[in-house]
């Protein structure tokens, strides 16, 4: 991986977009598999059906997560960038000791700058011109994981730069990073309830919680993990959140 140093920007360019498409559309299809099958096959969970999936909306994602991936191409050259003129120091080889506590690291940066994110990208101007773009999908699906504005796509793309000075992160831990990313993100997407027996707060039951926060957009506004949420007081209360899925389960006349 070292190697990688080196290479043309454009090149690595090219690397960041076809990693991210590649984990969008394969995590995107194993997870749809999952929820479409597997797990209604296995008794395990059930489909969240609090709004439907509108028509052309999974095209429609898919082509916003695609322009979101080519954004986010420019911050792979970013990253290798700031590591050529020496204002970070990525650590090229890989050491098993530390990866898992630089994903740890990571993952729990991401919980606190998507946060910030994501509560700034509901101040009411911002939501209408920016955020809205990402709520058309009433009902979230695998394939909304990255469908943004451009201007939210490069504001959430930003998550690894600030950190990358204050820290000597290993290449394979941000090349890895995305995968976990992302695998969080389609467990928050995936509109399917894998613990329904389970309290809102449970760590699987992302997908209900953002399935709230699409259904109630001023509440719910962490990433996977319910902790930001808790702290700054953007939690749906538990009431609220069971009159919304009591109304969804009953049937329409």
């Amino acid at each position: 991986m070292a190697q990688a140093r080196e290479a043309p920007l454009w090149a690595i360019y090219v690397f960041t977009v076809v990693g991210f498409a590649t984990i969008y559309f394969g995590l995107g299809a194993l997870t749809a598999w999952l929820t479409g099958h597997v797990f209604p096959a296995l008794g395990v969970g059930r489909k969240l059906e609090l709004r439907p999936v509108r028509p052309g909306q999974i095209g429609e994602e898919i082509r916003g997560s695609l322009r979101s991936i080519a954004i986010f191409g420019v911050y792979g050259v970013a990253a290798v960038g700031m590591d050529r003129v020496g204002w970070t120091h990525i650590i090229w080889n890989l050491d098993l000791v530390r990866l898992p506590a630089e994903l740890l690291l990571l993952t729990l940066w991401n919980e606190v700058h998507f946060y910030g994110c994501h509560r700034l990208l509901h101040l009411p101007w911002l939501y209408r011109k920016v955020h809205h773009d990402h709520h058309r999908s009433v009902a979230p699906t695998p394939w909304s994981t990255f469908s943004f504005h451009w201007g939210e796509a490069v504001l959430l793309g930003s998550v690894m730069l600030p950190v990358l000075p204050l820290f000597d992160f290993s290449a394979p831990a941000l090349v890895l990073f995305p995968v976990v990313s992302l695998t969080l993100n389609n467990l928050g997407h995936m509109n399917y309830d894998l613990v329904p027996d389970q309290g809102t707060w449970h760590p699987l039951a992302a997908s209900r919680r953002h399935a709230l926060h699409h259904a109630k957009v001023a509440w719910n506004l962490g990433f996977l993990l319910p902790f930001m949420d808790r702290a700054l007081g953007t939690a749906l209360p538990v009431h609220e959140g069971d009159k919304v899925l009591q109304r969804a389960s009953k049937p329409s006349a």
